[in-house]
Order: C-alpha cells, then sequence, then structure tokens
C-alpha cells in the first residue's frame, strides 16, 4: 500500500520534506504523525491514514514531493511484491532514453560493469528510475548517453552538471582574491521558493506605484513599540480609506473590501520571509493586539505556525526599518491592493512654531496597485496614517 502526499490545499503542489518521524520497519497507528514537511512558508505535519508498518521511505529529507507522490510505503506492498518476484525476474519497467543503436544495455550492479570502460553514446541506455529522476532533477538527462558506464552512478551525475556549471574565470579569481568566499549553486526550497514565485507574479500582475512621506514622530516615548504603532496608525487608514484594505479580482476586474483588517506582517528569519495574519485587527484592543503580534513572531521563529495563520492577509506591512533602510518599494502581493513599509527612524531639522528643531522622522513607504485605487486614493490613505502616527503615545 502506498500513501502519497496529500492535497494540501490553497492551490499547493508540492512540499519539502524537513523531517522524519518514523523509520522502515516501524508500527504505526491511525493518524499517527510520521512525517514534517515544508510549504506555504510553513510547517506542516501529516499524519498516517492508517494502522500499518512502514516497510519503506521513498522520500529523503530536503527532497521536494509534489502532490499525489509517494511518501511511503506499507508493509502491504512489500507483500504483493515479493508475491511477483517469484514469477519475474524484473520488478516494474526500467525507463530507457532515446537510442540509436541496440547494442548490449548497462544494467547498473550487472557484470556489465566490470567489462573495459567505454562511453555509452549512441547506445541504448538503461538505468533505475533514481538515476533517471536525480539526471532530470539535474537537467543533464540528455547528457547519460555520452557518460562511461562506470560513471552512471548519483556521484557521476553530479559531477556532470559541475562541470557544465562551473563559474566563468574571472569568477574564480574574484572568490580566490576574497577570503571565507566559495563559488556555490543554492537551489531555493521553502519559504525561499515560495518567496520568489510571488515576487515575480506580483511583477508580472501588479502595476504598482509606491508613495513616499515622512511622520515626526518627535512627540513619541523612548519606550514606544513602533510596530505596535504603525499597526494602529494602519487600522485607522484602513477605516478612513478601505479601498485599500481589499483585494482586487483581474479577471472580472472587482474590488472585493472588507470590514476586517487582517494585517500580514512581514517576519524575516534565516529560512526566508514569513507573513502572518493578525485578523480582526480593529476589534483588538492595544494589550491584545501586542500580544497577537509576539506571539505570532514567536511562533514563525521556532517554525510552529500554522499555514492558515498565513493565509487571509487583506493589506500587509514590512517595518524594514528595525533593520535599515529609509524608503523602499514594498511589493503588492496578489490579490491584496496595498502595503505599507516603515524606515529607519533618523533625527533631523524640522520646523517647529517657527523655530528649528531636532526631530524624530520615520519614513515611510506605501505600494498600491493602481487597477484598484487611484494615486488620490493612495494619498487620502497615507495622509491619514501619517496624521495618526503623529500623535502622542496612548498607554495599552
Amino acid at each position: 500500500m502506498q500513501f502519497k502526499l496529500p492535497d494540501l490545499g490553497e492551490g499547493l503542489q508540492e512540499a519539502e520534506v524537513v523531517e522524519w518521524l518514523v523509520k522502515e520497519g516501524d508500527d504505526v497507528e491511525l493518524d499517527q504523525l510520521i512525517v514534517l514537511v515544508e510549504t506555504a512558508k510553513a510547517i506542516v505535519e501529516i499524519p498516517s491514514p492508517m494502522k500499518a508498518k512502514i516497510s519503506k521511505i521513498c522520500a529523503s529529507v530536503g527532497e521536494i514531493v509534489q502532490v499525489n507522490e509517494v511518501l511511503v510505503e506499507y508493509e502491504e506492498d512489500v507483500k504483493r511484491i515479493k508475491a511477483k518476484e517469484k514469477s519475474v525476474s524484473v520488478v516494474g519497467e526500467l525507463k530507457t532514453t532515446a537510442v540509436t543503436n541496440t547494442e548490449e544495455p548497462f544494467i547498473i550492479g550487472s557484470e556489465v560493469t566490470n567489462k573495459k570502460l567505454k562511453p555509452v553514446r549512441d547506445q541504448k541506455v538503461i538505468a533505475p528510475p533514481s538515476i533517471l529522476a536525480f539526471a532530470k532533477k539535474l537537467g543533464i538527462e540528455h547528457e547519460l548517453s555520452t557518460m562511461v558506464y562506470g560513471d552512471v552512478t548519483h556521484t557521476g551525475l553530479m559531477t556532470i552538471f559541475e562541470s557544465k556549471n562551473k563559474p566563468p574565470e574571472h569568477h574564480k579569481a574574484y572568490s580566490s582574491n576574497t577570503v571565507g568566499v566559495e563559488n556555490k549553486l543554492v537551489k531555493l526550497s521553502g519559504a525561499k521558493k515560495v518567496m520568489a514565485q510571488t515576487m515575480t507574479k506580483s511583477c508580472q500582475q501588479v502595476p504598482a506605484v509606491t508613495l513616499f512621506d515622512d511622520a515626526n514622530v518627535s512627540v513619541w516615548s523612548k519606550e514606544e513599540n513602533i510596530t505596535l504603532r504603525l499597526l494602529e496608525a494602519m487600522v485607522k487608514a484602513c477605516v478612513e480609506v478601505p479601498l485599500l484594505n481589499a483585494w482586487f479580482d483581474e479577471e472580472n476586474l472587482t474590488i472585493q473590501m472588507f470590514k476586517d483588517i487582517n494585517i500580514g506582517v512581514a517576519v524575516n528569519i534565516n529560512d526566508g520571509l514569513y507573513v502572518p495574519v493578525i485578523r480582526s485587527a480593529q476589534s483588538l484592543s492595544l494589550n491584545t493586539l501586542k500580544k497577537t503580534l509576539a506571539a505570532l513572531i514567536g511562533q514563525v521563529k521556532t517554525k510552529k505556525i500554522s499555514p492558515q495563520k498565513l493565509l487571509g492577509a487583506t493589506i500587509s506591512l514590512s517595518n524594514f526599518g528595525t533593520l535599515s533602510g529609509r524608503y523602499a518599494t514594498p511589493i503588492v502581493v496578489p490579490p491584496q491592493v496595498a502595503i505599507l513599509g516603515a524606515g529607519k527612524i533618523r533625527k533631523e531639522a524640522v520646523v517647529s512654531d517657527e523655530k528649528i528643531e531636532i526631530g524624530r522622522i520615520l519614513p515611510i513607504s506605501l505600494t498600491f496597485d493602481h487597477r484598484a485605487a487611484s494615486g488620490a486614493d493612495a494619498s487620502e490613505f497615507l495622509e491619514c496614517f501619517v496624521s495618526d502616527l503623529q500623535r502622542e503615545s496612548i498607554k495599552p
């Protein structure tokens, strides 16, 4: 019996294996957790669909598995295969590459490997599915016909791949003069892969415009929670200008505005960018808002956040000023209409009551989808947002 990666919902088609909680030969119970996978920027726990013995684990840690690809095999499947082996010499069918010759085939593990090495170009190449799949994953399946018998292995394929992706000489020279830096190829996975795909989709679909402004936050106390103030001001602006707290449907050219203000807050960790969602922010007290934000950030850092808590944002916030930078052009994630970015607070000369004083300035960037909102709409939203930021602190 095979257990395949189930449909994880929300259109997700693949997941990366993070950790196996069982091993081959283990007896598992119905609904016992057997594997952790990462997809849509979250860790998902997958339970066993039956009570049985694990006969084979079909995906290794770090491997990308597509929906409906086999994760594990249960004992029943092994018994069926053994029964077949009594009547036939080969189980299943070995895939082959295109051929132009019918000379003796090469089968890994056979006595042929002990013969004198010679190229298999223009010969029929037969290899296990794992080898063919690995070659396809590396994008070098067509190179199999140029390899010698003894090199048709995982190691041999990696050698071919590395030679084809060898960096230019001037890159090598640069690296040799840079202490601690080595040339390497990094394949995106998990949160970083999702981010890359999302950013590409946004740039292809959204005609984005960014407005910039400054908020004079000189009246803030030294203990001010900046992110909390940003969230509070966003709620006020969304209430005043609900058009930016919305989703845009490009197929039907419709705008769906929301009563609830669900704010996605960008949180960056080593594994990538996560955007947990504070739901119904307009109904939360400052204390509850603060606790909710802290809990979500904690769940992201420990990678224990559920996929549901990363979905459904109606507007987003990127407080990149906690790291560095003044202004930015934050990326709107469809179907959302807007995202706010806050830069690093700086000291600057400001005019107050006809006097020049040293003030504290918070730079603001607002990116919006121009299909859904006009410049006037965005300007009104930004004005309301900045105005709320510039008032004195109110204790939670």
